[in-house]
């Protein structure tokens, strides 16, 4: 096989993983952006009742992530893909039919269990034959188009909601499941090979005795609090707090998504090296922390100062996750053994799925407390980010671990 030949297999190999990865993308955020309404509207549920079912799906997706991850470093990922996006399926049209609590609980659950499993495998998939730069880079163009599939999702989705109709809600959740049957169908296309680890290794024991990257997921799973910080805290304070016009949120919204499309992969080039990931995370927590001070300044009055003081806190928290996003990366890559990516890129996401199980009750109650709640965030993200400058390399804890030994 010729070099060329290889370099286009391996080009045709990631794009179905792109394409699955876009294509999943698209039905989540058809779903994302009307599941409340959809709950409320189409089921006729009440608010407590909704709150349980998006709990509920919340707490499931913790639970299914890392057995997820096992079986397909077993079975090989394009089974357990496959598999997955059709249970999925299955969920979305149940889900899409649904006409009380207890079914609505159910679907919810099935649907929230899958969650967090299948973007690691996609991920890991992508990665599977490169490493250092190419899988910072591909990882990297992996979120820009998800992001992009996200916002392209929500286009459908607010065509139903502007309908208001039971049959629009219940098309849009049926147009998701849909989606996620293609998905099953691109999957097929992948290599059979399995993603197994090393003959008589414990990927879980592994995963515990890595302390070091361990330590890069909880960071990464607080530094992501900007991510809900700008998602939930800045459009609280819009609404409640400042003269700007409602439609600000969306215009925040809208500007975090153009930013992460246009310099997600360009800001990620570098942060294989360590060096360069720790600086990304320093100056991510710093931009962060200054967004998050520069929130208070509506509190000087003034519709036309307050649209100005929220796009630039925008602007400020959105390149202040992206530069997070890509040294956290960059910093975890080193610490994952070739065969065991997918078990460590599950774990990995854990970080941001438990910060959005604490994250909204946390940044609701502290954007209640004026500016003393935003200064704290700045002091917050400031600190993570001096913290970040600590990250260990791969060999710290082997030399840390190893004795030094003198010969007789």
């Amino acid at each position: 096989m010729t070099e060329r030949t290889a370099g286009r297999q391996a080009a045709s190999r990631a794009r179905r993983y792109y394409a699955v990865g876009l294509c999943d993308a698209v039905g989540l955020g058809m779903y994302l952006s009307l599941s409340v309404l959809f709950l409320d509207r189409a089921a006729a549920l009440s608010n407590q009742q909704i709150g349980v079912v998006l709990g509920i799906s919340g707490v499931t997706s913790l639970l299914g992530a890392l057995p997820i991850a096992r079986a397909a470093e077993r079975h090989g990922i394009r089974g357990v893909l496959c598999a997955l996006f059709l249970i999925r399926c299955a969920a979305f049209l149940a889900l899409a039919m649904v006409a009380s609590f207890t079914q609505a609980l159910g679907a919810a659950a099935v649907a929230g269990l899958l969650s967090r499993g299948i973007g690691p495998l996609i991920e890991s998939g992508l990665i599977s034959r490169v490493h250092g730069a190419q899988a910072v880079g591909a990882l990297a163009r992996l979120r820009t188009l998800r992001n992009a599939g996200m916002a392209a999702g929500a286009l459908p989705a607010g065509a139903a909601i502007a309908a208001d109709q039971t049959w629009a809600y219940r098309a849009a959740m049926a147009a998701s499941a849909v989606l996620f049957l293609c998905c099953a169908a691109i999957c097929r296309g992948f290599e059979p090979a399995a993603a197994a680890p090393a003959a008589g290794q414990d990927t879980r024991a592994g995963i515990l005795r890595n302390r070091a990257f361990l330590g890069i997921t909880a960071l990464y799973g607080a530094f992501t609090l900007s991510a809900l910080l700008l998602g939930i805290g800045l459009p609280l304070w819009i609404v409640q707090q400042t003269q700007a016009p409602s439609w600000s949120v969306t215009v925040i919204q809208l500007l975090n998504t153009v930013l992460v499309v246009v310099l997600q992969v360009r800001l990620s080039r570098g942060s294989e090296r360590l060096a360069r990931a720790r600086v990304l995370m320093l100056r991510g927590g710093l931009l962060s922390g200054l967004g998050a001070l520069v929130v208070p300044l509506t509190m000087l009055g003034g519709r036309h100062l307050d649209v100005a003081v929220v796009i630039a806190a925008a602007v400020l928290l959105s390149l202040g996750e992206l530069l997070i996003i890509a040294g956290t990366t960059g910093a975890a890559l080193l610490h994952i053994p070739k065969d065991q990516t997918t078990g460590h890129l599950a774990v990995f996401n854990l970080g941001f799925a438990m910060t959005t199980v604490v994250g909204p009750l946390l940044i609701s109650t502290t954007v209640g407390w004026s500016w003393q709640g935003w200064a704290g965030w700045a002091v917050f993200f400031t600190a993570l980010g001096l913290l970040a400058l600590r990250v260990p390399g791969p060999g710290a804890l082997r030399q840390h671990r190893t004795p030094a030994t003198t010969p007789a």
